[in-house]
């Protein structure tokens, strides 16, 4: 089912991945749907690697909902957090910020569970590039009906630790996917009582698209002289595969910071209809607005009227132009 081939045709790689926070980060209102299937071994390490995962046997289809935080009671519960993933009947709260995603705490479907994070792990940093590394600690509790009922405590690796070629059942071929490799491990004391948990987790990643592409996971829970392993896996076939070429280009934003007087200057290659959005980072659309563009080339617009009201933040320019896309960030300060 898996094979792993280093140093095949160079014509097939034309540059390894990164990711970046506008392309990959949790983004309230784009949802994950993926396709659940049985767990195989995840392959080796290193540069120019083809992953043929052709075989991977469907078992059901699921979608992971994206929304804002605040949009769910279970929310305030997790202070300081902005965007709320569910699946099925797991709920997780992540604090995303423009160079990070912190995860807060879980809830189950019910709100009986909870894990909350004093100290919370950090999922992802970006920029994030094949060899890069890093890794910390993480704290909390567990509960249940409210009351605390274990401490947990553990440390997490995450590493993009290979690059290449994906193939996903149907012969579906993803180039320049960039995997990341999560070790995270933990200990749950209660009393006398002490767990330990070591969850492995792979994930596949192609600059085009903002979540993985396929996620392999490993559970080993320990009690003494017990251990039980368990696993997950999913894929996605319906992942965007290439970058839109861009109709944008050459953008420029100033003053930035500012306070009430702002520039946009950009060339268009194409003429249209460019659309533009200031947003929060809990995605949620402040302004929104248009221009026409008769001819291609250098365009200048003052946004003044538009940041006009804002609080003293950070936000985000939204600019579209056909299939294109660009993000820029705006600090409003007083």
């Amino acid at each position: 089912m898996l094979s792993a081939v280093v140093g095949f045709s160079w014509s097939v790689i034309l540059a390894q991945p990164s990711l970046s926070f506008n392309a990959h980060h949790l983004k309230s209102g784009e949802d994950n749907s993926m396709s659940y299937c049985e767990y195989v071994q995840p392959g080796q390490a290193g540069e120019a690697i083809v992953w043929d995962f052709s075989g991977l046997s469907f078992v059901k289809s699921f979608t992971g909902q994206v929304n804002d935080a605040s949009a769910t009671d279970f929310g305030v519960d997790f202070p300081g957090t902005t965007t709320h993933l569910q699946e099925f009947d797991s709920h997780f709260f992540f604090n995303v910020r423009d160079n990070r995603i912190e995860q807060y705490g879980y809830t189950s479907g019910d709100g009986r569970i909870q894990t909350r994070y004093d100290i919370p792990f950090v999922k992802m940093k970006f920029p994030f590039s094949y060899g890069e590394n890093f890794s910390g600690n993480f704290s909390g509790a567990s509960y249940y009906l409210g009351e605390e009922r274990a401490r947990v405590s553990g440390d997490y690796l995450i590493e993009a630790d290979a690059w290449g070629q994906l193939i996903l059942p149907g012969n579906v071929s993803y180039d320049n996917t960039l995997r990341i490799r999560t070790e995270k491990a933990y200990i749950s004391e209660s009393g006398n009582r002490q767990e330990e948990v070591r969850i492995t987790t792979y994930r596949w990643y192609n600059e085009a698209h903002r979540y993985p592409l396929l996620v392999l996971t490993s559970y080993t829970v320990s009690n003494g002289e017990k251990s039980a392993v368990s696993y997950q896996a999913a894929y996605n076939n319906n992942a965007v595969k290439n970058i839109a070429p861009l109709a944008l280009e050459s953008i420029q934003l100033y003053p930035n910071p500012t306070s009430d007087h702002l520039v946009l200057e950009y060339d268009v290659i194409a003429a249209g209809t460019v659309h533009f959005s200031i947003i929060d980072y809990s995605g949620r659309i402040l302004r929104q607005f248009s221009q026409e563009v008769k001819f291609a080339g250098s365009q200048q617009k003052y946004l003044d009227q538009h940041i006009r009201g804002l609080k003293p933040s950070t936000y985000i320019l939204r600019i579209q132009n056909g299939e294109a896309l660009i993000e820029r960030n705006i600090t409003i300060q007083h």
